[in-house]
């Protein structure tokens, strides 16, 4: 039960420390930003241009409504992609704080154990990650509603919020194992500045991954964050697509789905094999596994080192 306590007031002191910190609030959300401004300004002419190319022929069966949602919804997916590694990584730059001003030898001193720590930064960004993210969506999905109907069911967005909360807790086990090796703010803010030019491009949130060579493609399908908007893409986006096939009504055989499949990345696919959703979802949790041990062996380590 004390063990309980102890963790309970760690998580809930890196949460209030980190929304009180407007600037941490702001940075965390900027990449996100960007990619609005960016579908804002051209990335949305070039994309719907992309699609009507490849409806030609179609025109009299595929709305420009629809051709709209999809475009909204793979926005939607690159901007909720592109939250889920950068209010993490921004989340976690407490962690890198308290041990640039030695926060934690004063933790450590205390019956608080290590893991005790590390569970406590951990499940704070956890928290304040998901509570972000999981807000732009709802109001990402509101807005899209309120422009034409996107063809969810309400299943779809619960698993929304689960593909979200996978994110959410993947993305801060990534970052939590590199956050570690950090020593101060200073180098940790570089690393993010660099992180928030390129995440677009490792999600498919600027331009899609199929435009990449494949072995660009290989890397960025194995980042956890990319399996994630991968899933979330599919879900913002199947239903819209369905009614698209639905009006076409077999006469393409199929292929103007398949093909809006094959150019927005909907499946991870390494080398020559493609994966299911469930195989992502699977790979995902592995690695999330995998980073959130490996801080609990090395965290000490480091510690002790100092």
């Amino acid at each position: 039960m004390n063990d309980l306590i102890r963790i309970k007031g760690l998580i809930k002191r890196n949460i209030l420390i980190f929304f009180n910190n407007k600037g941490l609030v702001f940075f965390s959300m900027l990449t996100p930003i960007i990619v609005l401004m960016l579908y804002l300004l051209f990335l949305k002419s070039e994309m719907t241009s992309s699609l009507e190319r490849v409806a030609n022929g179609l025109e009299g069966l595929v709305s420009t409504r629809d051709i709209d949602q999809l475009v909204n919804g793979l926005l939607l997916a690159g901007i909720l992609g592109s939250a889920l590694i950068t209010i993490p990584c921004n989340a976690l730059q407490i962690f890198v704080r308290d041990r640039e001003e030695n926060v934690d030898y004063d933790m450590i001193s205390t019956p608080v154990k290590r893991i005790h720590i590390i569970l406590g930064y951990y499940l704070a960004s956890v928290i304040a990650s998901f509570a972000q993210t999981t807000v732009v969506m709802l109001g990402g999905i509101g807005i899209l509603y309120a422009q034409g109907d996107m063809y969810l069911q309400l299943s779809d967005i619960v698993y929304l919020i689960v593909a979200v909360f996978l994110g959410t807790i993947s993305s801060t086990g990534f970052f939590m194992f590199i956050m570690m090796f950090f020593r101060n703010v200073t180098t940790s803010s570089a690393f993010m500045g660099i992180l928030s030019a390129v995440a677009g491009f490792v999600i498919g949130a600027y331009i899609p991954l199929s435009e990449f060579n494949k072995s660009i493609q290989n890397i960025c399908n194995l980042i956890p964050a990319t399996g994630v908007t991968i899933i979330i893409r599919n879900l913002l986006t199947s239903g819209v697509l369905e009614h698209m096939d639905e009006c076409i009504g077999g006469i393409d055989g199929g292929a103007f789905v398949s093909s809006m499949g094959e150019v927005f990345s909907f499946y991870t696919t390494i080398g020559s094999n493609s994966w299911t959703l469930m195989q992502t979802c699977v790979y995902i949790v592995v690695m999330t596994i995998i980073f959130v041990a490996a801080v609990g062996i090395i965290y000490p380590k480091v510690c002790k080192n100092r």
